[in-house]
């Protein structure tokens, strides 16, 4: 509770007003305040409020990961999917596998694995080398990679997840600031209108691997969370009914839990 009393889910409540109209607080303040005076919320995917007891049984999992949000005051760990099954109604279905066919060329009878990206940057946009780069005070950093390597990891995952006859890899993009479309036997599929980013998200965010069955069966999974052994039966079509009840009824239990 705050100090003045108001109830929890109205602390979360405003909490994420605050955080998507402000970001994050440019106010100076002691490190001993931003080291103790922080109140700690815990959420669940659609953002309602949850115990820090249900947020770490359910981390612990393999089917949830989490998120840290933080502003001057407030850090909100919440929960996203790290994979989940689903199914496409008829309607959705039949619009996206006929934009497929129309607008990328792509043989929807086969399992559909897509490999999702925001923005495709210009070769020019890329390091010459790969490497970690750390920001100014050495507090955080990213991998960067050039783009003979990106180009290379591409390949070797259409190799690893594609199965003759049965499954093919599609690499698709929301932005092209200017990469072309082909490059070396590769190639990239634009999301027209948006449509893959709008299907198949987690509440608020997008997954990054997608496997679509012909009957408008789906898959998805964020390719940070590992789970590889499952991605790659997912990918070729094998045990997909075992997969789909193990998680299901592995949600259900986890969900029971108060």
């Amino acid at each position: 509770m705050l100090e003045n009393g108001l109830p929890m889910k109205f602390k979360l409540f405003v909490f994420l007003l605050c955080f998507s109209l402000l970001g994050y607080s440019q106010i100076k303040k002691p490190k001993y305040y931003l080291q103790y005076a922080k109140d700690t919320l815990y959420s669940d995917v659609e953002y309602f409020n949850i115990s820090k007891k249900q947020h770490n049984i359910k981390l612990k999992s393999k089917l949830f990961s989490s998120l840290r949000y933080e502003n001057d005051t407030l850090v909100l760990h919440r929960l996203r999917h790290s994979y989940l099954f689903g199914k496409l109604d008829s309607i959705k279905r039949n619009q996206l596998f006929l934009l497929f066919s129309n607008r990328n060329k792509i043989d929807t009878t086969k399992i559909m694995v897509i490999h999702y990206q925001d923005t495709l940057k210009k070769i020019s946009e890329f390091p010459e080398k790969s490497g970690v780069v750390y920001n100014k005070d050495s507090t955080s950093h990213r991998h960067a990679i050039s783009h003979s390597d990106y180009v290379k990891n591409q390949r070797a995952c259409t190799k690893n997840l594609r199965k003759k006859n049965t499954s093919e890899v599609y690499h698709f993009f929301k932005h092209n600031n200017g990469h072309p479309l082909t490059y070396k036997k590769e190639r990239w599929y634009k999301d027209y209108f948006g449509i893959i980013n709008e299907l198949f998200r987690d509440y608020k965010t997008r997954f990054h691997t997608i496997v679509i069955h012909p009957n408008g069966d789906f898959f998805c999974m964020n390719y940070t969370d590992g789970n590889n052994k499952l991605l790659s039966d997912i990918a070729k079509g094998k045990r997909w009914e075992k997969h789909k009840n193990d998680f299901f009824e592995k949600l259900d239990y986890l969900n029971s839990i108060k």
